[in-house]
C-alpha cells in the first residue's frame, strides 16, 4: 500500500530510487539533514563501456561539506558539467533513446546551479515530466528526528555500497547498450533506463 516518505534528493537517482518515489502516496524531499560522503546526493552510477562508471558532482569544501543539504554548494573549480555530459555521450550514444531525451537532458549541464539540491531537484523534475509521472512533492521545513516522521523514513536506505541498502534493489534485467560484451549491470542511474527502454521505463517502475 502506497504511503508518504521521507527521502533525500539524489543526483539522477538509482532505479531503485526512482521505484520507491514513483510508488509512494507523496513525497517529503529531506534538506535539513547533513550532507553525508559517499552516497547518492551528489554522484550517479552508470554503464561506461568498460562497465560501471560513477560520476561525482564536486562540492566547495571546508564548512559546506559539513552543512545541511540545502546549503551545500556545487564547486565549478574544475569543468565536471562537460566531463559528466561526455561521459553519457560516450556511453549511451548507441542506445535506443539516447536522441529522444538528449536535447533535454542536455540543458542541466549548461546552467550553473549554486546548490546542489537544486541540481538534485532539477534532475527528479525532469525524470518526472519524460516520463510523465506526477508526483505529490513537499520540503522539510527543519530536521526531522527518526521516528518521528509519519510515513515511511527511506534516508540513507539507498546506496552505492550494496552492504548499506536497506531496501531491496530493483535487479530485473532489460536491454543494455553494451551487453553484447559485458553483463547485465543492475540498479543503475535512472538515465540507464531512460537511454535503453525511453517511455516504457515508467511500465517497468511500476511493475
Amino acid at each position: 500500500m502506497s504511503q508518504s516518505i521521507l527521502i533525500e534528493p539524489h543526483y539522477w537517482g538509482s532505479i531503485t530510487y526512482f521505484q520507491q518515489l514513483f510508488s509512494a502516496e507523496s513525497i517529503v524531499f529531506d534538506i535539513h539533514s547533513h550532507f553525508k560522503k559517499g552516497t547518492y546526493r551528489n554522484r550517479c552510477q552508470i554503464m561506461g563501456p568498460n562497465g560501471k562508471l560513477s560520476l561525482s558532482v564536486p562540492l566547495i569544501k571546508g564548512k559546506d561539506q559539513h552543512s545541511v543539504f540545502k546549503d551545500v554548494s556545487i564547486s565549478y573549480a574544475e569543468n565536471w558539467k562537460k566531463d559528466h555530459w561526455q561521459s553519457l555521450l560516450s556511453s549511451y550514444r548507441r542506445s535506443s533513446y539516447f536522441e529522444y531525451y538528449e536535447d533535454e537532458i542536455a540543458p542541466l549541464y549548461q546552467e550553473n546551479f549554486d546548490k546542489l539540491s537544486q541540481l538534485n531537484m532539477a534532475s527528479i523534475h525532469l525524470v518526472m515530466r519524460l516520463l510523465k509521472k506526477d508526483l505529490k512533492i513537499s520540503f522539510t521545513e527543519n530536521y526531522i528526528t527518526p521516528g518521528d516522521f509519519e510515513g515511511l523514513d527511506l534516508r540513507n536506505t539507498i546506496h552505492p555500497n550494496i552492504n548499506k541498502m536497506s531496501v531491496t534493489p530493483m535487479t530485473k534485467p532489460y536491454v543494455q547498450v553494451f551487453m553484447d560484451r559485458m553483463d547485465f549491470l543492475s540498479d543503475l542511474s535512472i538515465l540507464d533506463l531512460l537511454f535503453n527502454l525511453g517511455p516504457r521505463a515508467l511500465e517497468y517502475l511500476e511493475q
